[in-house]
């Protein structure tokens, strides 16, 4: 299923590079303005500069703006990937509808992240000296709960934007499509870690289309998922067996349904 997850995203990104790269522009100059001032205060080295102003803009960059933007283009791609066609005003439209529900799942994304960050190097230093095994188990375990997370985070907003249910419902079903897809999962947060090592050192591609990749990456992961659950139940309903089912018929989808040729020759399609 990754194959066929990357092969959608190429061509959502190839069939609307032009609105793709002026939404990631907005997403990416929006998180940029309070994460420079964050880091410009972080790094300042003086305590009070550090607590009233970093912590806070790097709170609204990465809890508020980030998460609410993110929803802007998932929704945006939602309705690329449904109707083959959009516009910039999907996402405008969708931080409108989302960005109570973004809000939430932002704020409690980095409480969570937060708090298991912070366990494990507190396990680790505080068992130091009576039980130093105990400690290293603890803070293993954060960590492992702390990547997990990070992993699921990449579904949580074609989720919000998919399924429209509260914070706590859209954690739990982006958990359990990571713990019943976990090779599809873990291929993806591979890509987007490749993506994210690639565009650390080449900074203007943070501007130019790094978020709206990794959401489109994302959202077809997310709804090539759909159509296999969808499968599923129909399978079920009809008394076919799930092993049963027929492999996945890509001729329905023009995303899925081009090649190599379609690059060089697109009039030829």
């Amino acid at each position: 299923m990754l194959t066929r997850t990357l092969k959608m995203s190429f061509w959502v990104i190839y069939d609307h590079m032009g609105k793709l790269i002026v939404a990631n522009a907005i997403w990416a100059i929006a998180i940029a303005l309070p994460g420079t001032i964050a880091g410009v205060a972080l790094f300042s080295g003086d305590v009070p500069t550090v607590v009233f102003i970093g912590v806070p803009a790097l709170t609204v960059a990465l809890g508020v703006v980030l998460p609410v933007g993110s929803a802007g283009l998932a929704h945006m791609i939602k309705i690329l990937i449904d109707h083959k066609d959009g516009s910039l005003s999907d996402m405008l439209g969708g931080i409108r509808m989302y960005w109570r529900g973004a809000l939430s799942i932002g704020l409690t994304s980095m409480g969570l992240i937060v708090c298991l960050g912070t366990s494990v190097w507190f396990y680790a230093s505080a068992f130091q000296d009576k039980a130093p095994l105990a400690g290293y188990i603890l803070s293993a375990l954060a960590l492992w709960c702390l990547v997990f997370f990070g992993v699921t985070a990449l579904l949580l907003m074609p989720a919000l934007v998919q399924k429209r249910e509260r914070t706590l419902a859209t954690l739990k079903l982006a958990v359990l499509l990571v713990l019943d897809n976990p090779m599809l999962m873990i291929g993806l947060a591979l890509q987007v870690l490749l993506l994210t090592i690639i565009a650390a050192p080449v900074w203007p591609l943070f501007f130019v289309l790094y978020g709206a990749a990794v959401m489109v990456m994302s959202s077809c992961a997310y709804e090539l998922m759909a159509r296999k659950y969808a499968a599923i139940e129909t399978a079920k309903s009809q008394g076919v067996a799930a092993g049963e089912l027929p492999a996945p018929d890509d001729e329905e989808d023009d995303y899925l349904n081009r090649g190599l040729r379609d690059v060089f020759f697109p009039w030829k399609g």
